[in-house]
């Protein structure tokens, strides 16, 4: 189906739109191979994320055309690039991995800033595997879920842009089929992985590794030419990845395919399939239902991303010395350290002290909390956030959490915003359940109130965190 654009709305277009370019105009034909779409029977929008003013204009034909057809006039010529890469899944080393249901439509910069425009769900590549190269539209209601909570939360995630159911009848092991088909695309910092490092090692093509870690450098990491180097770039990632499996950690989230093929070397989370929220505080939590030893669960993710990052400590050691690679990698557990305490405080939107002991113990006292109760997780933090300064801490909360000295652990801790302010705020949780019954209504009813209610609420969470720089 193809939509023709009066000349009037193609220069509205062009006032708004961002320019899109090539993908992956810095690499060659050796990191990816170009694709063409899959025909859809049907492309009616679910989703669209509002939140991109770059995207907000366009009428329903062209957004369509843009990200369910993939044929707009304003695309570049060269475009829909699936990437080329391998991928330890589960610890053991897979070749014949690539982006296999999914590929990169375009890029574009926001600023200085270098974003994708990336597919799941829209057909086969040479790297499908046997599969359909569709996602169900249950997955893609999942992943925008997802996606659009941990950015509340203030985790550096991808975004989606957009989800359009496409009117197939997918067969899946995993759910109910036949089920419905949905095309999703996401806005990410990049989509190169340390799977895409492997499969250049595996190939031992120094050269293209050489342009891939230098191409990161200066368009992801902003790097001046001359600090553009092999141990300014591993730096950056492991710091990166340390972040992001402390933002984890404090969101109570739990990926659940921690694979290299998962793991972006800008430190954006990204590809969200079997993934949990906590409910009770539960270091066992396990999200993906083939996680049989629990290798991802939420307790070893933080060493997860640790072992991912030694996967490319052995392809630098092309380009660093091996004591260089290993101090670098011994600064990730400081790196993950520091920023588990900030996030935790910020969390609870508290001023943390100067002394590290006390903020230590501070923070270890709560984690007594969080175990000894059997509330959700969010609704702890949400209870004890503001501390002494919250009004139903004196007697309210003093009750509910009456086995532990409230007065005694939270002597010190100051709030870092207006205590009416606390007032304003909702619990707001992204639990299975939740994810379930929205579903249910959309599955069952095509009733997609409770989705869109929840995307709202989600917005307006938000709203009020980024208003006090708290998201």
């Amino acid at each position: 189906m193809n939509f023709l654009i009066p000349l009037h709305l193609t220069f509205l277009i062009k006032d708004t739109f961002p320019e899109l370019i090539s993908p992956y105009f810095f690499l060659n034909e050796k990191f990816y191979d170009e694709v063409q779409p899959a025909s859809f029977p049907n492309t009616i929008i679910r989703y669209k994320n509002n939140n991109f003013n770059e995207f907000k204009n366009l009428s329903d034909e062209d957004w369509i055309s843009f990200f369910g057809l993939f044929n707009h006039k304003m695309l570049p010529i060269k475009k829909n690039l699936a990437m080329r890469y391998h991928g330890h899944q589960f610890r053991v080393y897979n070749p014949d991995i690539g982006d296999g249901r999914g590929f990169t439509i375009a890029q574009f910069y926001k600023g200085e800033k270098l974003y994708d425009l990336g597919t799941k769900g829209s057909g086969i590549t040479p790297y499908s595997r046997g599969g359909d190269g569709r996602l169900t539209l249950k997955g893609g209601v999942r992943e925008v879920l997802c996606s659009g909570y941990l950015d509340a939360q203030g985790v550096n995630s991808s975004q989606s842009l957009s989800l359009i159911e496409t009117g197939e009848n997918l067969i899946r092991n995993d759910e109910p089929s036949p089920t419905r088909s949905s095309i999703l695309v996401r806005v990410s910092h990049s989509h190169i992985r340390i799977g895409t490092f492997q499969y250049h090692a595996y190939h031992q093509d120094h050269e293209s590794l050489d342009l891939l870690m230098k191409s990161v450098g200066k368009y992801y990491l902003s790097f001046e030419e001359k600090e553009n180097t092999p141990i300014n770039f591993f730096s950056n990632v492991v710091e990166r990845s340390a972040k992001l499996a402390a933002s984890y950690h404090i969101s109570g989230f739990v990926h659940g395919v921690l694979n290299t093929d998962n793991i972006n070397v800008t430190g954006e989370s990204f590809d969200y399939g079997p993934y949990r929220f906590m409910e009770k505080y539960e270091p066992q939590k396990v999200a993906a239902y083939f996680d049989y030893s629990g290798l991802y669960k939420f307790s070893n993710q933080t060493d997860a991303f640790f072992w991912n990052l030694q996967q490319l400590a052995s392809i630098m050691t092309i380009f660093l010395e091996q004591n260089d690679i290993i101090d670098e990698l011994k600064k990730y557990v400081s790196y993950y350290n520091k920023e588990v305490i900030s996030l935790f405080f910020k969390k609870l939107l508290l001023k943390p002290s100067e002394d590290l002991e006390n903020n230590q113990k501070f923070l270890n006292e709560f984690y007594q909390i969080l175990s000894h109760y059997p509330y959700l997780y969010e609704e702890i933090f949400y209870d004890l956030r503001g501390g002494r300064q919250n009004k139903r801490f004196q007697k309210e909360i003093k009750i509910k959490y009456k086995d532990h000295d409230l007065d005694k652990i939270f002597c010190n801790q100051e709030a870092i915003i207006d205590f009416d302010y606390l007032e304003s705020f909702e619990l707001e949780t992204l639990l299975y359940e939740e994810i379930e019954k929205i579903w249910f209504q959309i599955d069952k009813n095509d009733d997609w109130s409770l989705f869109n209610k929840k995307i709202n609420s989600i917005n307006e969470y938000k709203k009020k965190l980024s208003i006090n720089g708290l998201g």
